[in-house]
């Protein structure tokens, strides 16, 4: 999908929950590795950081406050994106937030946070952004979904469904967007991350063997370079194509 597959200059890429945690390391990631980056986040302070770091080291790093649940905020920054760099490669849905209670504990707002963090936010970006990569015959979207996306967990009433919900919309991407040259994939991080999202959920013991995002940023620079029609609809394992650096098998 890159004439040099050295790196990813050239191409636009849009990360959401960019502010902390997967996000925040994969923007930096990509955007060492030359790609335009739109960050998006609804914490300001975070994107202040994240802005300074990338003009420390001279990246081109746009930073975004959006609430990415909000459809009026993701049609706000796309419109912004597009005006600034003409054109998206790559969509990085990663926002996300998680509410672990017993279900007659979990309130309707709560269910209501979560879903429209973790998935509506991936239906409202890709629907402003599909016509735009149509237009261009090609990009990749990444859902970025969990081990909660497949199997239920206890506590996690809204989390899996809001990750369910986001495989079925990357299988339906898959098959709608096949004839556009549009990838569309799900990944998992396949282990555990030190985030600020874990660290108020997960007790230190849990967390003692869990990675730093940017242990698995490097994952999403694969997809970016590599992935192709017939990987669309597939799920990969962040974790090991950032040890592979290669989405072929071992």
């Amino acid at each position: 999908m890159s004439a040099d597959p050295s790196n990813l200059s050239g191409r636009v890429a849009v990360v959401t929950g960019a502010g902390a945690g997967l996000g925040r390391a994969t923007a930096l990631h990509l955007a060492r590795r030359g790609a335009r980056v739109a960050a998006i986040s609804l914490q300001e302070l975070e994107l202040e950081e994240l802005q300074a770091t990338a003009t420390l080291e001279g990246l081109d790093l746009r930073p975004l406050q959006a609430d990415v649940g909000d459809a009026g905020h993701v049609l706000r920054a796309v419109t912004a994106i597009l005006t600034e760099f003409q054109r998206v490669d790559i969509l990085i849905n990663n926002a996300a937030i998680i509410v672990v209670k017993p279900i007659d504990e979990t309130s309707v707002e709560e269910w209501d946070r979560v879903l429209a963090t973790n998935l509506r936010s991936a239906f409202l970006l890709c629907r402003e952004l599909v016509p735009h990569m149509k237009r261009q015959r090609k990009g990749l979207i990444v859902n970025v979904s969990s081990r909660s996306g497949t199997e239920g967990f206890a506590g996690e009433s809204a989390y899996c469904p809001s990750k369910f919900g986001l495989e079925g919309l990357t299988q339906t991407l898959a098959v709608e967007l096949q004839s556009w040259g549009i990838v569309a994939v799900s990944v998992t991080p396949g282990i555990g991350m030190r985030t600020p999202m874990s660290m108020t959920t997960y007790t230190e013991e849990q967390r003692r063997t869990w990675r730093d995002p940017s242990d698995l940023a490097p994952g999403f620079e694969v997809l970016a370079r590599e992935a192709r029609d017939g990987h669309s609809g597939q799920r990969f394992d962040i974790w090991k194509l950032a040890q592979q650096g290669t989405i072929a098998a071992d």
